[in-house]
C-alpha cells in the first residue's frame, strides 16, 4: 500500500457538522487540464509485489551503484488522450510470474503483482494513484477528513453498476471494508478502524472512524482494501464456495472463467461505467512461474506480453528483439532482498550477530553482474533512490567483509555451543535457485555449518511468508511513496505466532520501530516524515532485520503492434491522469490496452 503526504490536492472547505465529525478537507473528483505528466513508478496494494521472483535481487550488498554493462532505454512511452488515434477489438494474452489467488474476493485474497494485474480487470478501486504522487478519486466521487484525519467519508460515484446489475453506493463500501475488518489477512492492514457506517443522511457515503491520527488513508484506498465486489455477489458466495472463484466488480472486463494455475479469463464490459475504456475486447492471463520460459512464450507467440524482473530478459530486449519492444518501470519500487525470521523462537537469527554476519558474507555485487547482468543498482536499505529515507550511506555494509562475518559467527559459537543450521527459502524459478547456491556458499563459509535450501512453488511463497515458515527467505517489497506504506510490514502489531497470517513477515518486534511508524503515520510534515524514514534506514541497517540485495528493475515487454500499456492513459471522468507504472511496479492499467492495426 502506497501512502504518500497526506492528501495532496486536497481542497479546504467549512462545513456544518456531519456523521462522523466535522469534514474539513476533501479530495473530490474534478476537471483537470490535459497535462502530461512525467513518469513515476511506485508499488501498492496490500501484499503488492511482496514476493519472491525472477528478479535476481539476492541478499547483501557491496557498492551502492552496480557495475551495468547495459543501459537503461530513455523513457520514450507516449502518452495518449481517450479514443486518440486508438484501434477498438483484439484479445490480449499476458504471461504472468504466478497464480497466488483464489478465492477472488477481496478481502480474501493472497495477491501479489500478478494477482493485482489479474484482479483490476474486474474490480475498480475507490481512488487510484494519480500522477501528481497523490492519490485521486476513481469509483469513489469524493474522500473527505476531519480536522484530526480520524474520520474518513467515502463517497460512492453515483450511476454505477455492478456487472450483475447491483448499484454501487455507500452500502457497498460499507460492505467491502468491513468485510477487510474481520479478515484473517487484510484486517491486519486496517486494524485501526474502528468503525465503518453508512451515512443515515446519504446513502452514497459510507463513515470510517479510525482510533488515531491517519493522514494518508486514503492510499489504502488504492490497493485490495479498495477493491469493490458486488455485495449481491459476495452474499451468495458466502453461501457457495464454488462461486468465490467468479468474481463480480464494476470493472473494465467481466468475468468469464477461470482455472488455477492455468488460465484467466475476460471479456469487455459494454456497460462500463468510464467510457471510452476498455479498448480490447477480452483478456487472458496466463501463469508462466520461470522467467526465461515466459520470454520463451512471448518469443513464440503464445502470449503477447510479459512482466519480468529478469537481468537476463531485461539485457536481452534493451538490446532489441524484432516484432517486440519494451519499456522499464523503476522510480519508487521495491528492493530485492533477503527476508529473515527474527524472532522465532530457537532460531539463531534472533541474534543480531549472526543477522549481520549474513550481511558481511553477502556479495550482492556478484549475483547482480553474473545472474541479473548488472541490471540492478545494489540497495543498502529497504527504499530506492527516489523513496522518501533513501540514503547514501545507510551503515548497512556496503562491502563483503568474510572476516568480520566469520569473527561475529565464531563469537556467537562461543556463547552457544552446537551446530549452527539455517534454512533459505527460494521459488522454483531456476534464476533464483542460483542466487540461493552463492548464499549457501557465502554463509557456510562464514561459519555456518549446514545452509538447507528448500524449493517452494511460486504459488505457496507467499503464503508461506504469511505463515512465518521459514528462516532465510527470498523477497522483494517496500515500493511506495510514504513509510506509512510500510506500517503493517513491520510493525509489531502485525506480527503474529507462526501459523498464523501475518504480514510483518519476519515477526520483527521493536519498540523503536514502532514508535517511529507510528509518528510518520500521524505527521503531516514533510521534513519529520523524511527525518523518520532515513533514522528507519538507519534502524535496519544496525539491527541486519533484512538482507539488503538490490533496487528492482521491471519490464513489460511486448508484441510492437500493442499500445497503451502506460498506465497514464488512464484517466477519471474528471480529467485527472493515473500514476505511471499503475502504483504497482511490473503492471499496468488492462483497461487502455489498445492493438494497432
Amino acid at each position: 500500500m502506497r501512502l504518500p503526504l497526506p492528501c495532496g490536492d486536497s481542497q479546504h472547505i467549512v462545513g456544518s457538522p456531519t456523521q462522523g465529525g466535522n469534514v474539513t478537507s476533501t479530495i473530490r473528483s474534478r476537471k483537470r487540464p490535459g497535462v502530461l505528466f512525467g513518469a513515476v513508478a511506485v508499488t501498492i496494494g496490500l501484499v503488492a509485489a511482496a514476493c519472491g521472483g525472477d528478479d535476481g535481487g539476492g541478499g547483501g550488498s557491496a557498492d551502492t551503484t552496480a557495475a551495468a554493462e547495459t543501459t537503461a532505454p530513455t523513457e520514450t512511452t507516449d502518452v495518449i488522450d481517450p479514443m486518440t488515434a486508438v484501434t477498438p477489438g483484439g484479445t490480449l494474452v499476458m504471461g504472468i510470474e504466478a497464480d497466488t489467488s483464489s478465492p477472488w474476493r477481496p478481502a480474501e485474497m493472497v495477491c501479489a503483482i500478478s494477482c493485482h494485474q489479474v484482479i483490476r480487470s474486474i474490480y475498480d478501486t475507490l481512488m487510484i494513484p494519480g500522477s501528481d504522487n497523490v492519490p485521486v478519486p476513481y469509483l469513489a466521487s469524493a474522500v473527505e477528513h476531519n480536522e484530526d484525519y480520524t474520520v474518513w467519508r467515502v463517497t460512492a460515484r453515483s450511476g454505477v453498476k455492478f456487472h450483475d446489475g447491483t448499484d454501487f453506493d455507500g452500502a457497498a463500501i460499507v460492505d467491502n471494508i468491513s468485510r477487510h475488518k474481520t479478515a484473517l489477512l487484510t484486517g491486519t492492514a486496517i486494524k485501526q478502524v474502528t468503525d465503518i457506517s453508512l451515512d443515515p443522511a446519504d446513502p452514497m457515503t459510507a463513515v470510517i472512524t479510525v482510533e488515531k491520527p491517519w493522514a494518508t488513508f486514503p492510499w489504502y484506498l488504492t490497493g485490495q482494501v479498495g477493491y469493490m465486489a458486488s455485495p449481491t455477489w459476495l452474499a451468495a458466495s458466502d453461501a457457495d464456495e464454488a462461486l468465490r472463484a467468479k468474481p463480480v466488480g464494476t470493472g473494465p472486463f467481466v468475468f468469464v472463467d477461470y482455472k488455477p494455475q492455468e488460465f484467466f479469463k475476460a471479456e469487455k464490459n459494454p456497460n462500463y461505467w468510464n467510457a471510452p475504456f476498455p479498448y480490447l475486447d477480452a483478456i487472458e492471463f496466463i501463469p508462466i512461474q520461470d522467467g526465461l520460459k515466459r520470454r520463451d512464450a512471448l518469443k513464440a507467440g503464445d502470449v503477447d506480453i510479459i512482466h519480468t524482473g529478469n537481468g537476463e530478459v531485461i539485457t536481452e530486449f534493451r538490446a532489441g528483439v524484432d516484432g517486440f519492444t519494451s519499456e522499464e518501470i523503476t522510480k519508487n519500487g521495491e528492493t530485492a532482498y533477503t527476508l529473515l525470521h527474527v524472532t522465532q523462537e530457537g532460531s539463531p537469527l534472533t541474534d543480531r550477530r549472526v543477522r549481520c554476519a549474513l550481511a558481511y558474507a553477502s556479495d550482492a555485487a556478484t549475483t547482480n553482474e553474473v545472474v541479473s547482468f548488472g541490471v540492478n543498482q545494489l540497495a543498502n536499505g529497504p527504499f530506492s533512490p527516489d523513496q522518501v529515507g533513501y540514503l547514501e550511506d545507510s551503515g548497512y555494509p556496503l562491502v563483503q567483509d568474510m572476516a568480520k562475518a566469520q569473527a561475529l559467527i565464531a563469537e556467537y559459537k562461543a556463547e552457544n555451543p552446537g551446530e549452527l543450521k539455517i534454512s533459505l527459502a527460494t521459488t522454483n524459478d531456476a534464476t533464483n535457485l542460483v542466487i540461493a547456491n552463492y548464499q549457501k556458499d557465502w554463509y557456510e563459509e562464514a561459519g555456518v555449518d549446514e545452509v538447507t535450501i528448500d524449493q517452494i512453488d511460486q504459488a505457496q511463497y507467499i503464503v508461506t511468508a504469511l505463515l512465518g515458515n521459514f528462516q532465510v527467505f527470498q523477497w522483494r517489497n517496500h515500493g511506495g511513496v510514504d513509510v506509512d506504506q510500510q506500517y503493517f510490514w513491520w510493525h509489531s502489531s502485525s506480527s503474529l505466532d507462526v501459523g498464523s497470517l501475518a504480514l510483518n513477515f519476519g515477526r520483527i518486534k521493536d519498540a523503536k520501530l514502532d514508535e517511529l511508524l507510528d509518528a510518520n503515520r500521524a505527521s503531516i510534515d514533510p521534513a519529520e516524515k523524511k527525518q523518520i524514514a532515513e533514522d528507519i534506514n538507519r534502524l535496519f541497517a544496525t539491527e541486519c532485520y533484512n538482507l539488503w540485495g538490490s533496487y528492482q528493475v521491471w519490464m513489460l515487454a511486448h508484441k510492437a503492434n500493442l499500445m497503451g500499456t502506460d498506465a497514464a492513459n488512464l484517466t477519471t471522468p474528471e480529467g485527472a491522469r493515473a500514476l505511471e507504472g499503475a502504483g504497482i511496479a511490473g503492471t499496468f492499467y488492462p483497461h487502455t490496452l489498445w492493438l494497432q492495426q
